[in-house]
């Protein structure tokens, strides 16, 4: 048989993969997961005196953001117009995983030991470059996954094994609050760079993109029609902005949850581990309930609902207090499962929109642009994440420490924050208009 026959099977993909696949997001999420939840406090400890001007962090952090944001687009736009022995979407995955470790190595590496401008200057620059290279991974990446199944049924099922890999990578990204106590967080980045980096690379060995899918040079829509007609599918601009919404509040409980652990828990920073652990168990364990449930009722249904538990139970933050006869530990880590259970769906299902979403657009304009797409939400993840980590800063001013006069009043505020972010979201996907597709199209064949 010829290599094409024998790599996918789009219609009944092999378990080995969707492993494969989501190898890579094992490794993404372990580095984001370290970057999203310590970066902000190495350079702005509650401890210490800043690495960097405080004022001009956030901002620093916008800008970095949009200027990358911008690059998003041209790289979907190459990527599905590119021609190769390897397919549109493998070369950039393959040039790229190893540049954007090194840069991240780097980030942790400042020129000054005190605060100054200059190391302001210098997280600019190697964060910029980090997000560059990281978007020329994970635009063809994610570009790829409605090429490996078509079946929605078996999207889900990727989604799964995507979403399952993630939140191991969130547990390995928990350990770095152990690692760094001891050895320092130079050590604990190049650690995690070696054992990430055979995670971006070993799916080359299986993965294989679908014949025939590229865009003949006649019927190409120009890089601004593309946009155009991405910004004209409503299914993708109201999933966009929920997607925007979700993701705004992952972020931050992200950021943020270094702080709940010393500032409200008061516990150590090797403690984080002991929050993210038992929250990942608790959304692999939900996992299976999400992929019945999504056969059932359909997908939209379940992440419809995982965003209103999620509303429900982030505001929950406030409530963590020394009042109550339970120790502020068991407290934070019952917030933090209940949390994890909440939001299980909204985490696991979003590949499956996406792909369905690219699969609308085909309809619409006969091509396979799914570069287009996945570039307009990198684009959005740069604008969402630097607007987080530009608001954030500005929100612990309210208290970000027990020595505060406020006390950790802005770390709390992450909770009430990121349940209205997640209503508003829930309240926006009622007018998903594929939804009553999809209620057919997720089950699975019966026999």
């Amino acid at each position: 048989m010829t290599d094409d026959s024998t790599s996918i099977d789009t219609q009944h993909p092999p378990v080995r993969t969707d492993i494969f696949y989501a190898l890579i997001t094992l490794g993404s999420t372990t580095i984001w997961s370290v970057l999203s939840g310590w970066l902000l406090y190495f350079y702005m400890p509650p401890e210490g005196t800043p690495l960097v001007p405080v004022a001009l962090y956030g901002a620093a952090m916008l800008v970095i953001r949009a200027v990358n944001a911008i690059i998003d687009p041209p790289i979907g736009y190459l990527s599905d117009h590119t021609r190769s022995r390897w397919g549109r979407r493998l070369p950039f995955m393959l040039a790229s995983a190893l540049p954007m470790l090194v840069f991240f190595v780097l980030l942790w590496t400042p020129p000054m030991r005190d605060e100054s401008i200059w190391n302001l200057v210098y997280l600019a620059v190697v964060l910029g470059l980090y997000n560059v290279a990281y978007s020329f991974l994970q635009i063809p990446y994610g570009a790829l996954l409605p090429e490996l199944a078509l079946a929605d049924h078996h999207r889900v099922r990727m989604s799964a094994w995507y979403a399952g890999f993630q939140l191991v990578g969130m547990i390995l990204g928990g350990f770095a609050g152990l690692v760094i106590e001891n050895i320092g967080y130079m050590i604990a980045a190049l650690i995690y760079a070696a054992v990430t980096l055979p995670l971006f690379y070993l799916p080359f060995l299986v993965l294989r993109e679908r014949p025939g899918r590229h865009i003949a040079v006649a019927k190409r829509l120009d890089f601004w029609q593309s946009i155009s007609t991405t910004l004209h599918n409503q299914a993708f601009l109201i999933y966009t902005a929920t997607w925007a919404l979700y993701w705004s509040t992952t972020a931050f409980v992200q950021a943020a949850i270094p702080f709940i652990v010393t500032e409200i828990c008061l516990l150590t920073k090797a403690d984080t581990m002991y929050f993210y652990i038992p929250a990942v168990l608790a959304s692999l364990a939900c996992y299976p309930l999400v992929t019945w449930l999504s056969g059932r009722l359909g997908k939209w249904r379940v992440y419809t609902g995982s965003l209103l538990a999620s509303a429900v139970v982030l505001p929950g933050l406030m409530l963590i207090s020394d009042r109550f006869p339970v120790p502020l530990k068991v407290q934070g880590v019952v917030w933090v499962i209940l949390e994890a259970a909440a939001i299980s769906g909204a985490v696991m299902l979003p590949p499956a929109f996406a792909a369905e979403i690219t699969d609308y657009d085909e309809t619409l304009t006969g091509q396979r642009r799914e570069g287009a797409y996945y570039a307009t939400w990198g684009l959005l993840d740069h604008v969402v994440t630097g607007a987080a980590s530009a608001l954030l800063p500005l929100l612990l001013l309210m208290g970000r420490s027990r020595s505060d006069p406020h006390g950790p009043l802005g770390v709390r505020m992450v909770g009430v924050l990121g349940g209205i972010m997640m209503f508003a979201a829930f309240l926006l996907f009622l007018r998903y208009p594929l939804r009553h597709r999809n209620l057919m199209n997720d089950r699975p064949p019966q026999g």
